[in-house]
């Protein structure tokens, strides 16, 4: 019986008081038997991680904050469970065919949609999407990402309905940027003096379905109706985005019916096969546009070297860790893209596991093992933390493997997990840890760009924009993430994109694992969830979401 298995089997006996943990979770109303959970004009949603600020154009951590931004904010045009884009606060998206795009595509045309109110009764005009461009530009807002709205040449407000933009150079992924970006209101935040600090990330006011009416912090929030939401009032008056740090717990709170609908990370991964035969559950599994990482803090003289990086990452079991503790339901990737994306670079080779290589390059990098057994050099010892979120069993479990492999070559890593909304803060945003284990997304959308995380003038500390968080710096990847965005030949984008990934698998700023996949559990009876595999945002047409 190996290490892994043993694990397994606890994790399996801890479930057994997964209902009865979960009766003393949350607060007040939310404390309910499962037989009182017929409120048919609520619906409540739980989740491993709690979101900490509401202002869309802010650092998002994705997957729990996009709940805040699903319910209270509107983008331009959404993306569809089909992949296509649909309008939202645009009249319709824009497109050559409808003479919305210039055919050299350098000018853009929108329209708004009228009629349009923010949550406190004033208009939603072109000002405001003008007031959103002009915050994401200003270098003093730690904006998550510029990708795009950096080559606006022009931005011009024809009247309150129409918006013209003229780029500098095409950028190809255009669509996605704005689909990732949601509005926010001109007359409330343009006298702010600093946005990043204002009142309105914690109380928003935005055009979505919903406005938010309360958080207890560590528990929930509670978004009630907004009945004048313009694509016609919510199925249900009330929506609650519960917080259940722990997933086992949570899981065991969506078989007694104390949640409706069990999201982000999801099912355990062991409990897979089980939780499909639960009666009264509907059980969703798709893929989704995170991929797992191990994340190396590029900043710290521990992961300077290229070569430390790459020979920390050989000595892993990424295999076996989705084999044995993912069950099988991660796909392996060498890349921060899945497998099966278009841009996916097939030729990446895989090296791990190789402890005696991994071994014999620490020692060429100048790394030798002290009389304490861990490895050191100019009196700088190569052990270090990793961080992720507490309670979430898999990625401990990956923790407790890679430990020992890093062990074996004489690598002291500790392990330091904090909840979600201090893991995910400033201590990631503002590069303070030493290793993290954690699933991104790319940062357009479903387009290969990852300038945001790549590119060494999106360091957050440094550049106060985008989220390298690693502080990784390449020119080489810098000039190719810059050629990237305005290449509109998809095969010239494939063999751009296949030389960045062949540049950071070789350097390892983070350590792909695998491709996330996700399965949720609802209740029967419980309508309009349409699974999303191009977004990160299970609740992104929460509107449709109710009983029947």
């Amino acid at each position: 019986m190996t290490g892994n298995t043993r694990w397994r089997m606890s994790r399996r006996d801890v479930i057994v008081g997964a209902g009865a943990l979960g009766a003393g979770l949350g607060a007040g109303p939310l404390i309910l038997p499962a037989r009182a959970q017929a409120n048919r004009d609520r619906i409540i949603v739980g989740m491993t991680q709690e979101p900490v600020q509401f202002n869309p154009l802010l650092y998002v951590n994705s997957g729990t904050e996009n709940v805040p931004e699903a319910c209270l904010f509107d983008a331009l045009w959404d993306v569809n469970e089909q992949g296509a884009f649909v309008p939202n606060l645009a009249a319709e998206v824009p497109s050559r065919e409808n003479g919305g795009i210039s055919p050299d595509g350098l000018v853009w045309k929108i329209r708004l949609k009228q009629g349009v109110k923010w949550s406190d009764g004033q208009p939603f005009t072109a000002r405001d999407v003008a007031f959103t461009y002009e915050t994401i530009m200003n270098p003093k807002v730690a904006i998550r990402s510029r990708s795009g709205f950096d080559l606006i040449k022009n931005f011009k407000i024809v009247d309150d309905q129409n918006i013209e933009i003229e780029l500098a150079r095409p950028f190809t992924p255009f669509l996605w940027a704005w689909q990732n970006m949601h509005i926010v209101p001109a007359h409330l935040l343009e006298g702010e003096a600093d946005i990043n600090t204002s009142g309105f990330n914690s109380q928003p006011v935005g055009t979505g379905p919903f406005i938010l009416k309360s958080r207890t912090a560590g528990s929930h929030m509670v978004y009630e109706r907004n009945p004048n939401y313009h694509r016609g009032p919510a199925k249900v008056r009330q929506f609650i985005h519960k917080f259940v740090p722990d997933q086992l717990v949570l899981y065991g709170q969506a078989r007694t019916g104390e949640v409706d609908y069990m999201g982000l990370q999801g099912v355990p991964n062991d409990r897979w096969e089980e939780a499909k035969k639960l009666p009264n559950l509907n059980f969703v599994a798709l893929p989704l546009p995170w991929v797992q990482f191990v994340y190396y803090n590029c900043g710290k003289p521990q992961f300077s070297d290229p070569k430390v990086r790459k020979a920390l990452t050989i000595a892993l079991e990424m295999q076996k860790s989705l084999d044995d503790i993912y069950f099988g339901t991660y796909k392996r990737t060498l890349s921060y893209l899945h497998t099966s994306h278009w841009a996916y670079n097939h030729a990446l080779k895989e090296d791990t596991a190789d402890p005696e290589r991994a071994a014999r390059m620490l020692d060429e990098a100048g790394w030798k093992i002290g009389p304490d057994g861990i490895r050191e050099k100019d009196g700088v010892k190569l052990q270090f933390t990793m961080s992720t979120t507490a309670g979430n069993q898999a990625r401990q479990g990956c923790q407790a493997l890679f430990q020992q492999n890093w062990k074996r070559i004489g690598v002291d890593m500790q392990i330091k997990n904090m909840p979600a909304s201090v893991v995910w803060g400033e201590y990631t945003t503002k590069s303070q840890f030493d290793t993290l284990l954690v699933a991104w997304e790319p940062t357009v959308g479903m387009d290969p760009d990852y300038t945001a995380r790549a590119h060494s003038r999106q360091i957050p500390i440094k550049d106060g924009q985008g989220s390298n968080y690693v502080q990784y710096q390449n020119e080489e990847v810098d000039r190719l993430l810059e050629q990237g965005i305005v290449q509109t030949d998809r095969e010239e984008r494939k063999a751009t994109y296949a030389r960045i990934q062949e540049i950071l698998h070789e350097e390892v700023p983070f350590a792909a694992q695998g491709g996330v996949a996700q399965a949720s559990l609802h209740k029967k009876g419980l309508t309009g969830i349409r699974p999303n595999q191009y977004v990160t945002d299970e609740t992104w047409n929460v509107q449709e979401w109710g009983w029947v």
